[in-house]
């Protein structure tokens, strides 16, 4: 057998049941030398002895084990293993075969300590390697943020975690989790995102077998009266009025034509943005080559988190195509025009002057600065997109071409999420009137 190191040959050497007639009195070393020529001569299958001892071992284990091993009539494999941890003095063990079962057997009992180790394994023990494993299979570095901030906010320190894994029982997770929603006066959306980590560490749990099933995933929250209310937001915070989108569009042009920022081709992404509804860390990435005709097609965006450019776009719905108003095709030709006249990349970003994409930043930086100037309360890029999704849906603009522009999987986040009413105090008045009195 090849592909052994010393010391597996030297615990076959001083296990073997042979070991006294193949290898008298021998120092370790010498025994190790033996065993190597025996096998390169043939005389010996280290791997043959080694599975060997192993079978002997497990049927002194079988002779010994002091509880029943059965099927049970929903063909598992059923027994029991001594557990002083545990109240009743054992622990149960069920497997899907019966080779599974014996498996389970053979290292409990001839590795104790792992044993021991895991049995004392906690949820703020297992939390690190689980982020490790989540990592391995998301590109998102935002959403692993996420979840260490919801660690350090809903978890870190407190005494459910420091229970080991193997004692907590559905009982104490259900009252663990009613108990918090209340203190903390939590919302739907807030508890959707920070139970995720306990129930997939306990999942992972029974992925590493330190318990066969999640408690978790039997206890249940009724939210319907215990999270918080979430209030829609007012639409006077969430979208621009048509006043003051007008009075930022006249803010974004002068600072273009006046060259006042290093950026200069930020203002034009602003007023770009209100025309498309785009991110902005997809704004900061388009290039010539995404523009077809009428349509604009969205398939990066910038990371601001790492300063990357990743080829696809937030969320599972994929590339997207968004048609492109006059008006934004005229920003793409002043864009082009002025990057011929600069000396840039002609075919690069439609925002930058140069190689590199438009500074998040840059964009960013300008709503604070407009917003400050008009005297109105801070909205963010994201504002745009609410304000161009909910100027297309009362255009009549029909709600699946919107929610298609817009990247959302489904219409409940487009109405829900992203429509909001534009008219001032008075125009309100006036429609309701107009509506109820039509004659």
């Amino acid at each position: 057998m090849t592909g052994m190191n010393n010391a597996q040959l030297n615990t076959t050497a001083m296990t073997s049941p042979d070991a006294g007639a193949i290898l008298p009195d021998l120092s370790p070393d010498k025994a190790v030398e033996l065993l190597k020529h025996l096998s390169t001569q043939g005389i010996i299958d280290l791997g043959s002895a080694e599975e060997d001892m192993k079978k002997k071992k497990l049927q002194e284990i079988l002779e010994q084990h002091p509880y029943a091993i059965y099927q049970g009539s929903d063909g598992k494999w059923y027994t029991h293993i001594p557990d002083e941890s545990r109240k009743e003095k054992r622990r149960k063990v069920v497997k899907t075969t019966l080779e599974k079962v014996h498996e389970e057997l053979y290292k409990h009992y001839t590795g104790e300590k792992e044993h021991e180790r895991l049995m004392k394994t906690t949820i703020e023990d297992l939390f690190p390697k689980w982020l490790d494993f989540k990592a391995l299979h998301t590109d998102a570095s935002t959403y692993i943020t996420r979840l260490k901030s919801d660690w350090k906010r809903y978890y870190e320190g407190t005494p459910i975690v420091k229970i080991p894994i193997t004692k907590l029982t559905r009982l104490q997770l259900d009252e663990w989790i009613h108990r918090l929603i209340k203190e903390r006066n939590v919302s739907q959306k807030q508890y959707s995102n920070f139970v995720t980590i306990m129930n997939q560490v306990l999942e992972y749990a029974v992925d590493l077998e330190i318990i066969e099933s999640n408690p978790f995933a039997r206890v249940r929250v009724d939210g319907r009266h215990l999270f918080r209310p979430e209030k829609k937001k007012s639409s006077e915070s969430e979208v621009y009025s048509l006043e003051e989108e007008a009075a930022l569009k006249e803010l974004a042009w002068a600072d273009f034509e006046n060259r006042t920022k290093t950026y200069v081709l930020s203002p034009l992404a602003v007023l770009f943005q209100f025309e498309t509804g785009v991110r902005i860390g997809e704004l900061c990435v388009l290039r010539y080559e995404d523009v077809h005709g009428d349509y604009l097609r969205v398939q990066r965006m910038y990371r601001r988190d790492n300063k990357e450019t990743v080829p696809y776009t937030k969320g599972s719905y994929g590339d997207r195509d968004v048609i492109l108003t006059s008006e934004a095709k005229r920003i793409i030709k002043i864009c082009r025009r002025f990057q011929k006249e600069n000396g840039a990349p002609k075919d690069g970003y439609i925002f930058s002057i140069d190689d590199n994409p438009c500074s998040y930043y840059a964009i960013s930086d300008l709503y604070r600065k407009y917003c400050s100037k008009l005297g109105i309360e801070m909205k963010s890029s994201h504002k745009v997109r609410k304000t161009v999704i909910t100027a297309l849906l009362d255009g009549d603009v029909n709600v699946n071409s919107v929610r298609e522009m817009a990247g959302h999987r489904d219409e409940k986040t487009t109405y829900a999420s992203y429509y909001y009413d534009r008219t001032s105090a008075e125009d309100k008045v006036k429609k309701v009137e107009a509506a109820l009195h039509r004659g």
